[in-house]
């Protein structure tokens, strides 16, 4: 069982905008030169917590089956479930009702923005793994992972779509990725050389397509198309190999545990794949379900280990 923290910059939200120390002012169609005296006639937004929020809490439990296949290898099936109870969340109290969205209910506020413990959380992984020696020249591990999480909070500064509908957001988590292939292994070449391989492969992400437009008038600009779920876009997946290549020189004739001097030559994505970071999901950008970033490309270092 894990239990969760809000961090410190959400106590600073509820000290600071406590409609005292500091005013937060939301403004609908801000004119340009903005008037500070403006904001006299507007309602001051305030930060408060929910006088039922709990810590938050993960439960993981599972089982799982391991064999070993030779003298220094073994293969493991493990079952993996987890639990998000109580999750932070915020809502809204004072958002414009529908249909109209015309005016907040207490006319005398902004944004009310409720830090609550509402949130849920559920995910189910099955791991297969694979760790030793199978062969003299290899040692290493090999990982895949199915998996699936689903919940309607991404944390306790998420709103959902609709503050009086919290949770209709449940689908798909910001995290969920569904498949995952990771190795890590070392190939011995001879007394020449040794070749250490890291290669992963991960599905995407998902996204979520949102209007651009605070529609329901709320303050929040996460506003989705009418009767479309939250994460309905598939995101970018992940692939990336990284290879280093090295040789120990002994610099003693009489002892292996002398000084030593080790080159190395390493190249992180290696097959300089076009990893993208994630894809906008505004529907109304003319970039819509296109990246507008990636990581890094292929990068390459060599280095002198002096051992002694």
């Amino acid at each position: 069982m894990f239990f969760d923290r809000s961090g410190p910059r959400p106590i600073a939200d509820l000290l600071h905008f406590n409609g005292v120390n500091l005013q937060r002012f939301i403004v609908d169609n801000p004119t340009f030169p903005a008037d500070p005296n403006s904001l006299i006639a507007e309602p001051t937004s305030l930060v408060v917590l929910d006088s039922r929020a709990r810590i938050p809490y993960t439960m993981q439990y599972g089982m799982g089956l391991e064999r070993q296949i030779n003298s220094q290898s073994t293969l493991s099936v493990n079952w993996i479930g987890a639990r998000g109870i109580d999750l932070f969340r915020s809502i809204d109290t004072n958002a414009p009702t529908a249909p109209l969205y015309a005016a907040r209910p207490d006319s005398g506020l902004g944004q009310v923005r409720q830090m609550q413990s509402e949130g849920y959380q559920k995910s189910n992984a099955v791991e297969v793994s694979f760790r030793g020696r199978p062969a003299h020249f290899f040692t290493g591990q090999v990982q895949y992972t199915l998996a699936k999480t689903y919940n309607n909070t991404s944390g306790i500064t998420y709103f959902p779509g609709n503050s009086y509908s919290p949770n209709n957001d449940w689908a798909r988590a910001d995290t969920d990725s569904r498949h995952r292939l990771n190795l890590i292994g070392t190939f011995m070449l001879g007394h020449y050389a040794k070749l250490g391989t890291a290669f992963s492969a991960y599905s995407g992400t998902p996204v979520t397509v949102t209007t651009g437009n605070d529609d329901n008038r709320d303050g929040i600009s996460n506003d989705r198309p009418s009767g479309l779920p939250r994460n309905t876009l598939h995101g970018p997946g992940y692939v990336v190999l990284d290879l280093r290549l090295s040789h120990e020189f002994l610099l003693s004739r009489t002892k292996k545990e002398g000084p030593s001097l080790t080159a190395q030559l390493a190249g992180f994505d290696v097959l300089n794949h076009r990893n993208d970071v994630t894809y906008v999901g505004v529907i109304t950008s003319p970039f819509f379900g296109q990246a507008v970033a990636a990581r890094s490309p292929r990068q390459m270092q060599m280095n002198l280990q002096f051992k002694f």
